[in-house]
This record gives C-alpha cells, sequence and structure tokens, in this order.
C-alpha cells in the first residue's frame, strides 16, 4: 500500500527542508510526496 504524505507549506523553505530530508530518511519507502507552496514567495526549490 502506497502512503502519501502532502506538506502544504508558504514562506518557510527552512521548515520545508527538514520535512523533506526526514520523509525521505524513513525505512518506509512505498510512499508519495505531494508539496503545495502556492502563493508562496519566497523560493522553495
Amino acid at each position: 500500500m502506497t502512503l502519501s504524505i502532502i506538506t502544504i507549506n508558504r514562506n518557510n523553505a527552512a521548515g520545508l527542508r527538514r520535512t523533506i530530508e526526514s520523509v525521505v530518511s524513513q525505512s518506509y519507502t512505498d510512499f508519495e510526496y505531494i508539496n503545495s507552496y502556492q502563493n508562496s514567495t519566497e523560493q522553495n526549490f
């Protein structure tokens, strides 16, 4: 079963980086990661 992880982010690039690093460091690998950053005024990626 695939786990869906959704992160909503606005103007928090540092927090988003920590969140992504945490998600990809988990031992469970069957997941999809969705990030929503609409209307953000800073560069997230």
